[in-house]
């Protein structure tokens, strides 16, 4: 039953992030990018909290979690990139462009999270910043998805 809820929910996850984004569905590619974006944001988030969980449990060791962190700031920096050059392109629409600004921030908090937890790592009573980008980055990616 656990498992079928499971599926459902990422059925459901996965339908409401190709609908919120709302991107024109007249360009599959542009549609993609927002529906891809979306679900690497939302994924990115709850890897870094189980990244900062991990350690705090003592599950994952300092430099695994500082690894995964490194690469995940990577990735999200590659995202920055490439949505970076869609959003110079004079043919996407005003209301896109703004979308994948939006995007753009969501990816830039998801880096200060994982530097807060890269810190967090470094001195365990460093906590500041990846409350503070934590919180921020959530709020950014919820309200890209149109979550309560």
């Amino acid at each position: 039953m656990k498992r079928e809820s499971q599926r459902l929910t990422c059925i459901l996850l996965a339908l409401l992030v190709a609908s919120a984004l709302g991107a024109n569905e007249d360009d599959p590619a542009l549609y993609a990018v927002g529906a891809l974006g979306a679900s690497s944001l939302y994924t990115s988030y709850f890897l870094l909290g189980t990244l900062a969980d991990g350690y705090a449990t003592a599950a994952y060791t300092a430099s695994f979690t500082d690894e995964l962190a490194r690469d995940l700031i990577g990735l999200s920096q590659s995202s920055i990139e490439a949505l970076e050059r869609i959003v110079l392109d004079e043919r996407i629409a005003a209301g896109d462009r703004e979308l994948l600004s939006r995007m753009l921030r969501a990816h830039e908090l998801l880096i200060a999270q994982a530097w807060g937890l890269i810190a967090y790592v470094e001195d365990e009573e460093d906590t500041d910043d990846w409350f503070r980008y934590r919180r921020a980055a959530w709020d950014a990616i919820r309200d890209l998805l149109g979550l309560e």
